[in-house]
């Protein structure tokens, strides 16, 4: 008898140990489900929002806050995706600042925009980081891959020439940010055809230096000796914390120092 009872408290514990298991799983099934949801709404959000303004225009005011500063100082202003739109202002320097990034966007969008976002604000000194939104696509469209890279390098040619030629403004052009390390989920949207287009036209972006085209090498800066994001410079897979926009602008800073010289 008390035998009988052994194996069936054993049983038990059994039985209370997986349905404990398959709660869990559930539970962690429906937040995973949740998770994903809310990812894909909001990008579908986000897709349907460009059909009314497909370069985000109104993401910026038509009659800026800087306008009505006392414009003693030259400004300077951050260019871009969200990389542009995350890049913090050097304190104590002889230069106002703006920013003109959107998250998300290609090379193509920031070029259709940059008349409202850049041009109305006649800077002196612009500072671009956009590409990694195009080639991040590669993945998903490999058999347009070569394309891709070509727009991606001939867009970047255009806002360089428009900012240099049309507005006369000297452009601080930063290479693509190298990514950092890649999350089991992340996995399933990268592969290293994106890495090895991100040296391509960063290879690019090197070759348009000129007197009034500036050359910031931020993936001298961030990478390590594997040509990925150092992680104490890493937000996530794609974008940096404090300290590394804090190794960026002590760069850019001694950069807009020899302009005023």
């Amino acid at each position: 008898m008390c035998r009988l009872y052994f194996y069936k408290a054993i049983d038990m514990k059994r039985m209370y140990f997986a349905i404990s298991i398959l709660v869990i799983l559930l539970c962690g099934s429906l937040g995973l489900n949740i998770w994903l949801y809310n990812i894909s709404y909001r990008q579908y959000i986000k897709t349907e929002s460009l059909r009314f303004d497909p370069y985000e225009l109104n993401n910026y005011p038509e009659s800026p806050d800087i306008f009505k500063k006392d414009r003693l100082k030259s400004l300077v202003v951050f260019f871009g995706d969200s990389r542009a739109a995350a890049w913090p202002e050097i304190a104590d320097i002889s230069y106002d600042f703006a920013n003109r990034g959107i998250n998300g966007q290609t090379t193509n969008q920031v070029l259709q925009r940059l008349p409202a976002h850049v041009a109305t604000l006649s800077p002196k000194v612009v500072v671009i980081q956009v590409g990694v939104n195009d080639l991040k696509n590669i993945v998903i469209f490999p058999d347009r891959a070569q394309s891709i890279v070509a727009n991606c390098k001939q867009n970047i040619q255009q806002i360089v020439e428009k900012l240099t030629q049309e507005l006369q403004t000297t452009v601080v052009i930063t290479t693509i940010f190298p990514a950092g390390e890649l999350s089991l989920l992340r996995r399933l949207y990268w592969t290293t055809e994106i890495d090895r287009s991100i040296i391509e036209v960063n290879q690019f972006i090197k070759s348009l230096k000129s007197d009034r085209i500036i050359i910031l090498d931020a993936a001298t800066i961030l990478a390590d000796e594997r040509g990925v994001t150092r992680s104490e410079y890493s937000q996530d897979h794609l974008h940096l914390n404090a300290i590394g926009y804090t190794k960026l602008n002590n760069e850019l800073e001694q950069i807009l120092k020899s302009l005023v010289r």
